[in-house]
């Protein structure tokens, strides 16, 4: 997983060291960043069926995975609207990033424990998402808008 993320910063960095980095390789880098997010935790949610109520596992493989597409979907959409960005680097302490995220299921998958590792995403992400929003909410309004 870490292995995956590294050469997806080196594909990027080199894209832009070679002058050959657009918008259009931002937002597919983007998407397959969500695909594949999306994909370990299904992975995650599926190892967790061995040993545990079909129930419970679906219930936090979909709230892992809404919360971590959620939280990156209010990052990107407040770049694209011009918004203040929320501090990344406290957000950054709260793991709720996607290298925190995909610290957190290396973690849970070390440690034998899917359930744990998607129980901490959701909350993370959750956290995240609610900080992201309660920073919006106290920046000014632009004028004219409310």
């Amino acid at each position: 997983m870490h292995a995956s993320s590294v050469a997806d910063g080196v594909d990027g960095e080199v894209a832009r060291l070679q002058l050959r980095g657009g918008p259009r390789g931002a937002l597919l880098d983007g998407v397959l960043d969500r695909v594949g997010d999306a994909a370990i935790l299904a992975g995650l949610g599926l190892w967790a069926l061995n040993g545990h109520g079909p129930r419970g596992v679906l219930v936090w493989t979909v709230a892992a995975t809404a919360g971590a597409l959620l939280s990156m979907a209010s990052k990107d959409r407040a770049a694209a609207l011009g918004l203040p960005p929320a501090p990344e680097r406290a957000l950054g302490w709260l793991l709720g990033g996607r290298d925190g995220r995909l610290l957190l299921v290396t973690v849970g998958a070390v440690l034998g424990a899917p359930v744990a590792a998607l129980a901490a995403v959701t909350a993370t992400s959750g956290l995240s998402l609610a900080f992201r929003v309660a920073f919006l909410r106290r920046q000014p309004a632009p004028d004219g808008a409310s």
